[in-house]
C-alpha cells in the first residue's frame, strides 16, 4: 500500500491536470452534441499515435503487440455489440448529431488508467517491458480503448456519408 501512496504522490501534477481535463472533455458526451463529419477521426487518430508510441517506445515486444492486437480486436467487436452509431442522426450534408453517450467517457479513462499503469510499472522495473504477465493485459486496454474509437469512428463515418447523402 505505501508502494501505491507512493506512485500516486510521486505522479506529476501535469498528468492530474490532463486526467482532469479528460474526464470534464468525456463528461461533455454524455449531451447530445452536433458534430462536423470529419472531426469524428480526431479522437481515434489521437488514439492511434499513442499507441503506436507506446509499441515504438517499447522496441515492438512480442508481449505488447500479443496484447494490444488482442485489445483493438475486442474493442472493434465491442463496437459490433454496442452499436453506437444509432446514436447518430444527419444535421446537414456535413454535420451530424451524436446522442449523449457513456462510451468516450469510458474509453478515455481506459486509455489513461492503462497508460499511467504502465509508465507507473515500467519506471518501478523497466525489465517488466519483458514480463507478458505485465505488458499483455496492459496493452490489451490500450487496445481496447484504441479498437473501440477507431472502430467507432469508422461506423460513424460510413453511416455519416449514407445518410449525409440521403439527405
Amino acid at each position: 500500500m505505501d508502494m501505491l501512496v507512493s506512485i500516486i504522490a510521486g505522479t506529476p501534477i501535469y498528468v492530474w491536470v490532463i486526467l482532469l481535463i479528460l474526464v470534464l472533455r468525456g463528461a461533455k458526451r454524455f449531451q447530445d452534441k452536433k458534430v462536423a463529419v470529419n472531426r469524428l477521426v480526431i479522437l481515434p487518430l489521437l488514439f492511434l499515435i499513442l499507441a503506436a508510441h507506446r509499441v515504438f517506445s517499447l522496441g515492438f515486444a512480442v508481449p505488447a503487440l500479443q496484447g494490444l492486437g488482442l485489445g483493438l480486436l475486442i474493442g472493434a467487436l465491442a463496437v459490433w455489440v454496442l452499436k453506437p452509431q444509432k446514436k447518430l442522426h444527419p444535421v446537414s450534408a456535413d454535420r451530424v448529431l451524436i446522442e449523449g453517450e457513456w462510451h468516450t467517457l469510458a474509453m478515455v479513462l481506459i486509455l489513461f488508467a492503462a497508460l499511467y499503469v504502465q509508465n507507473a510499472g515500467l519506471a518501478i522495473n523497466p525489465d517488466l517491458a519483458k514480463h507478458p504477465a505485465f505488458m499483455i493485459p496492459v496493452n490489451l486496454f490500450v487496445g481496447l480503448a484504441t479498437g473501440f474509437s477507431v472502430a467507432r469512428s469508422a461506423v460513424f463515418m460510413a453511416k455519416a456519408r449514407r445518410v449525409t447523402a440521403e439527405a
